[in-house]
């Protein structure tokens, strides 16, 4: 869907909805109304302060507005939670304010000034489904669902213990009252769960009732004489989510291997290292990269879902987490944008996309004459603009992530099997048959290899040969300020050099330098930049690197828990691989979506991309199609 953004009228220097006609917050102190209703109405600084070590904390919101709800629970965990304890905010919001009406809001709490600046630094693109921020200084997640809530929270996979039932009131925006969203109460709450909202109209604490909660009337703010507070009251544990289900969870249990340390594997180790994990990554090589992830360049841009999918679609997801990730470290990312030319079967691709619900600052079609103008070389054909995207060098990524006391790199360091010890660690052996210490958890990431072990020896995944070439610039070539996308690729130049790519060759596992490959992507070049093509200098000049993706039959990845049978997931048990050629924008937001799962939090990204996303998903299809027809 495309997201329309808050129409604010300021009046009296306060914010005022005219989509709603209804203000944002009180006119006597929003913020002290906000404490009161929110923070005091779920009981948070003593539910705070009470949290055990290592645990977390979740709330959901209907309706994100200025984000205050948001600061003023953020002021509050620094002041009253454990210092290691970590706390998830999720919420809803159909019309998000723009950074300018944002900024403007939150300007008035100047004693929030710290928490406003830090949230207007991440503050995601107006566009369609799930954002999540973290901000690891103060351990807390934000996930930003701009959409419609009725079509978003169904989809939300998490156990809430504090609702914030915000918005604008029944009478002005009935939707977000109704039963029908608020019966995820009930489905999403926590045994603990509470709710709080400032209103007290009798059709809601109705439905919170229904929703399984017992809603009371409790003291409002300033001159409102009521509010609801409510606390879950249905009987026994919650009923269990749909869709992806989590395995055992090996609670107080700290430590993991990971196995890999390509990107997925560097990917794991740092969401495990960040939310306090001891991990041990092992990897068969000298060092981080050594296969299909140490290439000198990783290309870094979306590949756009239809319309009416765009909410759900992984891959923008994926990358707008990694963008949020690098834009800030220095010698990592180039934020050269990248032009995706409309030729050839990109140009029958780019017709489906007609209407993109995208923001205009994340993907823009533009003429020729506009491409050549942007790219500072000439372009004969219309292109899809992505102004945020760009290049980024693994080697230097990689520094950073794995610079963290938690992790444990082992190199040179082959495992030859795993086993599980009858109270569920988990062993693993060396190729020389000594073992590695103990380990609560495994997440394997290592491609193909993973499937030397028994339990994931069928993991439907297969090699896909790539070969990039690294070739000197030359004065045509130097003008270029864009990645060109155009089936193969070719990156500005970078230390004196271009990276020009790559091959895709199906079920070859070869990593030898070919000539027929440099051929093929000088060929590929040329044809749809004939100047360009013009301009490399001779093969002999070149410098290859070849090695070998690994990719699944549906190209979507296996992320999630390892099963030994059609409903029995093995406990500590995870995989993460089949990244294919997308592995820098699927991988780091898979490790969330596995970091999620082994710590309890609420997941990144909807229900059905877990489902989508699952390593059992092809076993499952295969049951239900051998699964005999009733009579």
């Amino acid at each position: 869907m495309v997201i329309t953004p808050a129409d604010i009228e300021w009046r009296e220097g306060l914010p005022f909805s005219r989509q709603f006609g209804d203000i944002y917050f009180s006119v006597d102190d929003g913020l002290a109304e906000k404490r009161h209703v929110f923070l005091a109405g779920n009981r948070l600084p003593e539910r705070f302060a009470a949290l055990p070590a290592h645990s977390s904390f979740t709330i959901a919101e209907t309706g994100f507005g200025t984000g205050l709800n948001f600061l003023a629970t953020w002021r509050l965990w620094l002041e009253t939670a454990p210092a290691d304890a970590w706390l998830h905010f999720i919420s809803t919001e159909l019309h998000p304010l723009t950074i300018p009406d944002l900024t403007r809001a939150l300007s008035l709490w100047p004693e929030l000034a710290d928490q406003a600046a830090a949230l207007l630094a991440r503050y995601p693109r107006l566009t369609s489904g799930w954002h999540r921020l973290v901000f690891p200084e103060a351990r807390i997640t934000l996930t930003l669902l701009f959409g419609n809530a009725l079509e978003l929270l169904p989809d939300l996979n998490a156990r809430v213990n504090a609702w914030f039932l915000d918005g604008f009131s029944p009478g002005l925006n009935p939707a977000l009252w109704q039963l029908d969203l608020l019966a995820h109460l009930g489905r999403l709450g926590a045994a603990d769960a509470t709710a709080a909202t400032y209103t007290s109209a009798g059709a809601v604490r109705r439905a919170l009732n229904e929703s399984g909660y017992q809603a009371v009337r409790a003291k409002g703010f300033g001159r409102k004489r009521e509010m609801l507070v409510a606390q879950r009251q249905a009987a026994g544990a919650p009923p269990p989510l749909t869709g992806y289900e989590r395995p055992p969870a090996n609670q107080g249990k700290r430590r993991v291997l990971v196995v890999g340390a390509g990107i997925a594997g560097i990917s794991c180790a740092r969401a495990m290292a960040r939310r306090g994990w001891q991990v041990t990554l092992a990897d068969k090589a000298d060092g981080p990269g050594s296969a299909a992830s140490g290439n000198p360049a990783a290309i870094i841009y979306p590949k756009l879902a239809p319309a009416h999918l765009s909410v759900w679609h992984f891959q923008q997801q994926g990358y707008l987490w990694l963008l949020d990730q690098v834009r800030s470290l220095p010698g990592v990312w180039n934020p050269t944008g990248l032009l995706w030319l409309l030729s050839g079967n990109q140009a029958r691709e780019g017709e489906k996309l007609a209407g993109h619900p995208w923001h205009p600052q994340l993907v823009e079609k533009v003429s020729a004459a506009e491409a050549s103008q942007l790219a500072g070389v000439r372009i004969d054909t219309e292109c899809l603009h992505f102004p945020d995207a760009g290049f980024l060098h693994p080697e230097a990524l990689y520094r950073y992530w794995l610079d963290d006391p938690n992790i444990s790199c082992r190199w040179r360091t082959e495992i030859a099997d795993l086993t599980q010890t009858a109270a569920g660690e988990w062993v693993a052996r060396l190729s020389d048959d000594s073992p590695l210490p103990e380990t609560d958890c495994v997440i394997l990431a290592n491609a193909l290899d993973a499937r030397r072990f028994g339990f994931a020896h069928n993991l439907p995944v297969y090699p896909v040969r790539g070969q990039i070439a690294l070739t000197p610039s030359t004065p045509g070539l130097a003008a270029l300020r864009k990645v060109l996308s155009y089936g193969g690729y070719l990156t500005p130049a970078f230390h004196g050099r271009h990276c020009l790519g790559a091959s895709f060759i199906p079920n070859d596992d070869r990593t030898n330098i070919r000539e027929e490959d440099h051929l093929h992507n000088r060929a590929l070049l040329d044809n749809f930049v004939p100047g360009l093509g013009a301009a490399l200098p001779p093969v002999d000049c070149w410098t290859g690197r070849a090695s070998y993706r690994t990719q699944s039959r549906d190209y979507l990845p296996l992320i999630g828990p390892l099963a030994d049978g059609p409903d029995s997931p093995l406990a500590g048990l995870y995989v993460s691989i089949g990244h294919g050629s997308k592995g820098f924008c699927y991988a780091p937001l898979g490790a969330e979506i596995l970091a999620a799962e082994l710590n309890d939090e609420p997941f990144p990204v909807p229900d059905r991309v877990l489902k989508s996303l699952h390593p059992a998903r092809f076993r499952q299809r295969e049951q239900r199609r051998e699964k005999p027809a009733k009579p």
